[in-house]
């Protein structure tokens, strides 16, 4: 649960929230006035402006029974504040693909990943064998096939699979590394699809020494929890008008500018007025110190199941705000160049792997939390996580700045560039440059001499 709940954008927890409340009768939201806008409490509502009490930054985790502070879910809106910025491209399955193989591979790999993924289609399968792309790269099989299980570790799971088998056996094992996975599931797609397409479960259940039951409940795992065309489950964020040009989109984290210096609020994600009912409470306690004998086994289990149910749902909610609070910390220590001036020539070379180091986390957990998830900075320009880990777009642009401010008179030649680049921290080689400054139809220095 604390991995869905991680990779969740601001208004898929809403929904989750909501949905929790439907669902469990120990989680509660204490009464108050509805927003004056839409009805909405107003710590469900994370559009309308109205004004609440600063809370502590405080991340200390609730306890089991230390519940006075609750968790709001209400963002920080004030009326200056605009939470619905727009974006100028819509953000593509290739696109996000692309971006995320620039922390896996070497760039001397890139090529190949790049054509791999140009020919992903939009539902997520891959289009050509390893075997044809082999052969139109003059690259070895082996090498390609590399390549493509690396494609295929990206988020949406499932991805780049080239037929279905593969496609629910790389999520089967996705959700087992998470630990919500189905060992008879996995097992069954990949050691026997053909029985199971056949029907043959009796056979299937002989060979893994399960019961016919346990092998209905596998299959059956796999019909309701995977996705057969997870290209599909791919999509921009939030969009408020599709009929516009650019494609609307609700930041994850803000970011003010202070005197006192950078100031950080995840949307949606402050710590009131979402709290465990206090009979609830009051009944799980009993049970804890012992009073059990006016509650039947039914009730202590109602009783308990889902009070430690709500307790490990904010606990997880928490947890995505201390982590999605950190790695934005970390972000702006690191990119403040950038932020100060608006300079894309100022945006520092930076891998998630490089914030997992410094955070100490694991990178996927970095991935997870940063995944289609976007951050207004303190001009209100609103940019996705990835703007900050995609260094080939930073070194695209700058190259075009560097050129931009030369002297015309005597142009920078592609070496020049790259050693100005290598200083700046930048590991680009000179036919890198070539390509970068061909690509935004940049003549060379010796045609842009006047």
């Amino acid at each position: 649960m604390a991995n869905n709940i991680l990779q969740l954008t601001s208004v898929e927890l809403r929904q989750v929230i909501e949905q929790e409340l439907a669902e469990n009768p120990a989680l509660e939201v204490p009464d108050e006035d509805p927003c004056e806008n839409c009805d909405l409490p107003k710590t469900l509502c994370i559009d309308c402006p109205f004004r609440k009490e600063k809370i502590s930054s405080d991340d200390t985790d609730i306890s089991i029974y230390e519940l006075e502070q609750p968790i709001d879910f209400a963002a920080d809106a004030e009326e200056e504040n605009d939470f619905i910025a727009n974006v100028r491209d819509e953000i593509t399955l290739k696109d996000h693909l692309l971006s995320a193989i620039r922390e896996v591979l070497d760039e001397d790999k890139l090529e190949i990943a790049e054509y791999i993924i140009a020919n992903v289609a939009d539902s997520g399968y891959l289009e050509g064998t390893v075997e044809e792309f082999a052969m139109e790269l003059g690259a070895q099989t082996d090498e390609v096939e590399d390549i493509l299980q690396a494609i295929q570790t990206l988020d949406p799971p499932g991805v780049a699979a080239r037929d279905l088998r593969e496609c629910l056996q790389i999520q089967l094992e996705r959700l087992a590394e998470d630990g919500g996975g189905n060992p008879v599931a996995l097992a069954v797609v990949r050691d026997f699809w053909q029985e199971m397409l056949s029907g043959r479960i009796g056979r299937i259940a002989r060979r893994l020494r399960v019961s016919a039951k346990d092998v209905h409940a596998g299959i059956e795992f796999v019909r309701k929890q995977l996705n057969p065309y997870p290209g599909n489950g791919f999509r921009p964020p939030f969009q408020s008008n599709s009929d516009s040009h650019g494609a609307s989109v609700r930041p994850d984290v803000i970011v003010r500018r202070t005197p006192a210096g950078y100031e950080i609020e995840i949307v949606g994600h402050d710590r009131h007025y979402l709290s465990i009912s206090g009979t609830y409470r009051a009944m799980y306690e009993e049970i804890r110190n012992g009073g059990v004998s006016k509650y039947s086994a039914e009730d202590k289990k109602h009783i308990t199941e889902f009070v430690e149910r709500a307790d490990l749902f904010m606990r997880n909610i928490n947890q995505r705000r201390r982590t999605l609070r950190q790695i934005s910390m970390a972000i702006i220590e690191f990119q403040q160049g950038y932020l100060e001036t608006g300079a894309k020539a100022f945006l520092r070379p930076l891998t998630r792997t490089k914030i997992a180091r410094k955070l100490k986390l694991h990178e996927s957990t970095v991935s997870r939390a940063t995944a289609n998830k976007y951050i207004q900075l303190p001009s209100e320009e609103v940019a996705p996580f990835d703007f900050f880990f995609d260094g080939s777009v930073s070194v695209k642009d700058m190259i075009g700045e560097l050129i931009a401010g030369e002297n015309k008179s005597s142009p920078l030649s592609d070496q020049q560039i790259a050693d100005i680049l290598i200083k700046r921290g930048f590991s680009v080689a000179r036919r890198t440059v070539v390509k970068y400054r061909e690509a935004q139809k940049i003549l060379s220095s010796r045609q842009r001499r006047h």
